[in-house]
């Protein structure tokens, strides 16, 4: 007979959380997408990518928060025991229009928390991935907590985006996208948050 063990084990690392928006919401948030070259974001961006541009904070702020009270909820409640504050402001926010060849190589962002919600993504990329028989599967986003790579840890988690899909997670933790090789756009929003104590 098999001896019955009680234990516990920890959560470790960054938490990032996954959800997925509304479609309304996700129209609403296409409708603040613009190719405007007077707000080309590049500079300010770690993309190799030909199309980045500023979208309206305070707009996007206004459609998405709830997520973002439901991320500090769950890392106080689920995850860390403590809050990380109670007041989150929306500092910054951009939308990449991804083509073939281009990519997001390794980065982190500024401020406290960062996250990513896809708007698009391309029949064909799909195709591309599932044929893909690399270990660098074409089109996905990338989370490295450690650079350091051992069997007895877990330090990255990838995710081929659907459309809809939100990501919130520490602004200082390492993330990548890689690059595909067929034709149209993938389209992301992203954003850097402040946490505070309000």
């Amino acid at each position: 007979m098999s001896r019955i063990i009680n234990y516990n084990f920890f959560h470790w690392g960054p938490f990032l959380y996954k959800t997925a928006i509304t479609k309304e919401e996700l129209n609403l948030i296409k409708n603040l997408c613009h190719k405007k070259k007077n707000k080309d974001f590049r500079k300010r961006l770690a993309g190799i990518l030909r199309h980045e541009y500023e979208v309206d904070r305070k707009k996007l702020f206004s459609i998405i928060a709830p997520y973002f009270e439901s991320y500090l909820k769950a890392f106080s409640e689920n995850y860390h025991g403590k809050p990380l504050g109670n007041k989150i402001e929306l500092m910054s926010s951009w939308v990449n229009y991804m083509t073939k060849f281009e990519s997001n190589p390794l980065h982190t962002h500024d401020r406290d928390l960062s996250f990513i919600i896809f708007t698009q993504v391309q029949k064909d990329l799909l195709e591309e991935h599932s044929k893909n028989i690399g270990n660098t599967k074409p089109g996905c986003i990338n989370f490295i907590y450690s650079l350091e790579d051992r069997k007895e840890l877990i330090n990255q988690h990838t995710f081929f985006p659907e459309v809809g899909d939100l990501f919130i997670f520490p602004a200082c933790l390492y993330h990548y996208v890689n690059s595909f090789q067929c034709e149209g756009e993938r389209i992301s929003v992203s954003g850097n948050l402040e946490v505070t104590d309000g």
